[in-house]
C-alpha cells in the first residue's frame, strides 16, 4: 500500500483513536440514528484524542451514535471485502491513494460530486484539494480533508559533527556531504526503501529533469525508458545510491524504521511528511531543519524539492451510507468537519493543514518543526509533482515493489526503467 499516508497512508496511518463498543469491521448498523465509520485512525495519539472529542461532541449535538472501527494500512482490502458482503460501514475515512483511486469507477463508493453543492461544501473546500480529488472523468471522488507537507529533514547536530555548516541545496553539495558524513561514521540518509516512503523519494528524484506535464504523462502512462529526461532522473538516483547516500540495506527499511532511526539520531537526513512532526522527540526538535531534496545542475527545478498536497485522509460515502435512512446522518457527520473551528482543532492535533478554507489568522505554533513547515518551507523549496493522484490504482502497489529493488546496489537504470514500464502493460 502507498503512504498511506502516510500515509501511513500519507498523513494518517500513524494517527488514531480507540472507542469502546466498536465493531471489528464496521458494518452498517440498521439503526438509522447510528452511524458506522471505518477509519485508518489508530489509538494513542493527539489525533486520536481529537477524533474522540469530535465524536463525543457530535453525539451530544445530534443525539445520534457513532461507531468507529479502526483499521490499519489494510483498510482498502477490509472495505472492499465488506462491500462484497453488503456489510460496509456508512462512511470511510481514508486517503486518496492506492486502491481507493479506483473506488468510484468500481461503484463501491458514491462520488462526492453528488453531494458537494447540495451540502454547501463546495465553497468551503480549497479548490486545490477538490482538484486533487477529481478523477479523469471530472468526478470528485470523496471529500478532501487532510493536507500535508512532505519536506526533507536535516539533523544539524549530526551535520555539524561532520563539518557541514548547512543543509545541501545542490547535488554537488549533497555528494560532498555524503563523503563527510560517512568519514565521520554517520549514516547520511535513512529511507523506507521497501515501502511507500522510498517509492515517493524515488519518484521525486526521478522527476528532477522533467517538467510537470512530462512527469504527469510518464507517471500516469509509463514510458520511463523512452523519456530521456526520466532516464536522467533514474540515473541520478542510482548515482546517489552508489555514492552511499542511503543507509545500508535501505531496500529493507520501512517508514516506521526510518522515523525511528532519525528520531534516535542514527542518520542525518530523512524524507517525511507532516504526519511525523508530532512524534519527533522534544530533544531532537531544536536540531531539525526542514528543506527540500537537493537539485542537480541543468534540472527542472530552481530550488530543492518537497511534496505538498491534499490527498491525505478524506471522507467517502459508501452504498450503505447513501441509503435513504442513513444519508441525512452521513451529511450531518461530514459537514460538521468543515468549520474553521473543527479544522483548527484537527490541524493542531495532526500538525498538518486541512482542506477547509478559513480566514482565521493562525496563532502561535507550539511545535517548532510544524512552524518551520508553515513559515519557512514554502519559500525554500519548489513543490514536485505528487504521484499519488496520477499513478493508476492497479500500478500503485506494484510500483512500490519495483522501486524498492531500485534501492538495492547493482540495479541498473535500464533494469529499473524496464521494470517500471512493464507495470503499465
Amino acid at each position: 500500500m502507498n503512504r498511506q499516508t502516510a500515509v501511513a497512508f500519507l498523513s494518517v496511518a500513524v494517527l488514531g483513536v480507540t472507542l469502546a463498543g466498536c465493531s471489528s469491521r464496521g458494518g452498517s448498523d440498521p439503526d438509522p440514528d447510528t452511524l458506522t465509520v471505518l477509519t485508518v485512525v489508530q489509538a494513542g495519539t493527539e489525533a486520536g484524542d481529537a477524533l474522540d472529542a469530535f465524536v463525543k461532541n457530535f453525539e451530544e449535538e445530534t443525539g445520534s451514535k457513532v461507531k468507529l472501527t479502526r483499521v490499519g494500512e489494510e483498510i482498502p482490502d477490509v472495505y472492499e471485502t465488506s462491500v462484497a458482503g453488503g456489510k460496509e460501514a456508512d462512511v470511510v475515512m481514508v486517503n486518496l491513494a492506492d486502491k481507493t483511486v479506483d473506488w468510484v469507477d468500481q461503484g463501491i463508493v458514491k462520488p462526492a460530486s453528488d453531494y458537494l453543492d447540495d451540502w454547501g461544501l463546495t465553497d468551503k473546500i480549497n479548490p486545490e484539494a477538490l482538484e486533487a480529488w477529481t478523477n479523469a472523468d471530472g468526478v470528485v471522488q470523496g471529500f478532501p480533508y487532510n493536507g500535508f507537507v512532505w519536506p526533507v529533514w536535516y539533523n544539524t547536530d549530526l551535520l555539524f559533527q561532520a563539518g557541514i555548516d548547512a543543509p545541501p541545496t545542490t547535488i554537488d553539495e549533497l555528494l560532498d556531504d555524503v563523503k563527510l558524513l560517512k568519514d565521520a561514521g554517520i549514516p547520511p540518509m535513512v529511507i523506507g526503501g521497501i515501502d511507500w516512503s522510498g517509492n515517493k523519494l524515488f519518484l521525486q528524484i526521478a522527476q528532477s529533469y522533467m517538467d510537470a506535464d512530462e512527469t504527469t504523462k510518464v507517471y500516469s502512462e509509463g514510458g520511463f525508458c523512452a523519456s530521456p529526461n526520466a532516464m536522467k532522473g533514474i540515473e541520478l538516483f542510482t548515482e546517489l545510491r552508489d555514492a552511499g547516500l542511503f543507509v545500508d540495506d535501505a531496500e529493507g527499511y520501512t517508514a516506521d524504521q526510518m522515523n525511528a532511526a532519525f528520531y534516535e539520531g542514527k542518520a542525518a537526513i530523512m524524507s517525511a511528511g507532516s504526519w511525523a512532526f508530532g512524534g519527533t522527540p522534544e530533544a531532537l526538535r531544536e536540531n531539525v531543519v526542514l528543506g527540500g531534496f537537493p537539485i542537480p545542475s541543468g534540472g527542472t527545478f530552481d530550488k530543492p524539492t518537497a511534496y505538498q498536497g491534499y490527498t491525505g485522509q478524506g471522507f467517502w460515502v459508501s452504498p450503505n451510507g447513501a441509503k435513504d435512512d442513513k444519508i441525512d446522518l452521513v451529511k450531518k457527520f461530514i459537514t460538521a468537519w468543515y468549520t474553521p473551528e473543527k479544522a483548527a482543532a484537527w490541524s493542531a492535533a495532526t500538525n498538518g493543514p486541512t482542506a477547509v478554507i478559513t480566514d482565521a489568522a493562525g496563532g502561535e505554533i507550539a511545535n517548532s518543526i510544524t512552524a518551520q513547515a508553515v513559515n519557512d518551507v514554502p519559500g525554500l523549496v519548489d513543490f514536485a509533482v505528487m504521484p499519488d493522484p496520477i499513478v493508476p490504482g492497479p500500478v500503485q502497489n506494484p510500483i512500490i515493489r519495483e522501486t524498492s529493488v531500485a534501492f538495492a546496489p547493482g540495479t541498473t537504470p535500464d533494469a529499473i526503467c524496464a521494470s517500471l514500464d512493464a507495470l503499465y502493460g
